[in-house]
């Protein structure tokens, strides 16, 4: 590797909105997530209040798109 070009790797805080917290290596000296391994579904086998509030992604996004057209030819409906 060449010197004095690659970033310090260094030990890293990792902070979760749940409140868990824990220590890693990083470039970064501290990191904030919204999600972690204490607090996620899959990991805890429990739903959380976490997964409702963020599951109305996909439909404020469709929300926010459904009128554009991308360049695709529009469909005539059948009737």
């Amino acid at each position: 590797m060449k010197k004095d070009i690659h970033p310090d790797y260094v030990a890293c805080k990792v902070f979760c909105a749940c409140g868990n917290s824990f220590e890693t290596r990083s470039t970064k000296k501290e990191i904030r997530v919204g999600v972690c391994s204490a607090c996620h579904p899959f990991f805890t086998g429990r739903k959380g209040s976490k997964v409702v509030l963020e599951a109305g992604r996909l439909e404020k996004f469709q929300k926010k798109y459904e009128g554009v057209n991308y360049g695709q030819k529009e469909r005539k409906e059948e009737e």
